[in-house]
């Protein structure tokens, strides 16, 4: 497939698999979307969506990796019992990020029932809040009851994904913290960039988003989330985002999926993994495959823990979740699951 305007990229030269997928073991602990961040006391923290363990199956939770990356254990951190609901009728897990020890998570549908812009089809992304913890109590504030309306009403930034910089985000650019949102849980079209002053995470007031840019190509800020415009368009093709920095290579890495049908588990999915030399571009393309992981089963949600990556950075693992087939569970139906890679710089 070819992408009009997207380039080769100039600084990775190749991107291939090493070895075959590795499903979690532990068939009965199963979830999705995993949002992750490398936190300071050294576990990877995440939240599975629709987790089904635990005390509640629905919503979402908070958990953490040990370990790994091909021995790493899965356990709970928070039931969030309050957060509830299926699909795009409850709360999901959109972005988290560790920044001087305190957890931060976004999360979409908080008026659950929206619209998505695309296709009625697919499931929805928008309406996102954040809360944060301290990953030693598991307090998270505000309380889901104390939420009365999102911080990022609407599609435009449904979905924040933080961006994240290395453990407890020490390789932070500089005094911001960094998001990306698509306008659509699976098969949206464009991608913007916020950030906020890392002391402010949680405070809507603070956030601003790229609304322009300048001749020399800085980007213009603006509080206004109406104002924000696309860093990245490609139509019905941007999921769910991850994106993180590496240091060594000194590039920003994004990666998502394009689902064949929308919504749909038994069709397969693409996987693009782009670079960028800012959070804002301008993008290249890395890799891209088709029917990525085969036809018999629809991964979603890459991502990249940076605690697995090697010290150059030039390998890693990429974690995903499984889908909710129901011919697919002997492939691993409904958990986490790895893949070693190895990327070839010029």
């Amino acid at each position: 497939m070819e992408f009009h305007n997207i380039k080769k990229s100039t600084v990775i030269k190749g991107f291939k698999w090493v070895g075959e997928r590795i499903g979690y073991p532990e068939h009965e602990i199963m979830g999705d979307t995993y949002p992750m961040t490398w936190a300071d006391d050294d576990n990877i923290y995440t939240s599975s969506g629709d987790p089904f363990w635990g005390e509640s199956i629905s919503g979402l939770d908070i958990e953490y990796f040990t370990g790994g990356p091909e021995d790493y254990k899965i356990f709970k951190a928070s039931h969030m019992n309050d957060y509830l609901g299926w699909g795009g009728n409850g709360p999901k897990p959109s972005g988290m990020i560790c920044v001087d020890g305190i957890l931060y998570l976004a999360f979409q549908n908080l008026m659950k029932g929206a619209k998505s812009p695309h296709s009625i089809r697919c499931q929805p992304g928008a309406d996102a809040h954040i809360i944060y913890a301290n990953p030693r109590w598991h307090q998270w504030n505000p309380s889901y009851a104390a939420i009365k309306e999102p911080m990022f009403p609407g599609s435009h930034f449904g979905g924040p994904a933080f961006i994240n910089f290395g453990k407890n985000n020490e390789n932070a650019r500089d005094n911001y913290v960094y998001a990306v949102s698509s306008d659509q849980w699976d098969n949206g079209s464009n991608l913007r960039v916020g950030r906020v002053p890392k002391e402010h995470i949680p405070n809507r007031n603070y956030w601003e988003f790229i609304s322009a840019f300048n001749p020399d190509g800085t980007p213009v800020w603006n509080t206004d989330l109406n104002l924000a415009i696309p860093v990245l368009s490609i139509h019905r093709f941007i999921s769910l985002p991850e994106m993180v920095y590496l240091k060594e290579l000194d590039r920003y890495l994004l990666l998502t999926v394009h689902m064949k049908e929308d919504f749909n588990p038994d069709t397969g999915s693409d996987l693009l993994i782009l670079d960028a030399p800012e959070p804002w571009g301008p993008f290249s393309l890395v890799h891209y495959e088709e029917l990525w992981e085969g036809m018999d089963y629809t991964p979603y949600c890459p991502r990249i823990p940076l605690k697995w990556m090697s010290k150059d950075h030039k390998s890693g693992y990429i974690q995903f979740s499984g889908n909710w087939s129901t011919y697919g569970r002997d492939a691993g139906y409904y958990r986490s699951a790895i893949r070693k890679f190895e990327i070839e710089v010029y």
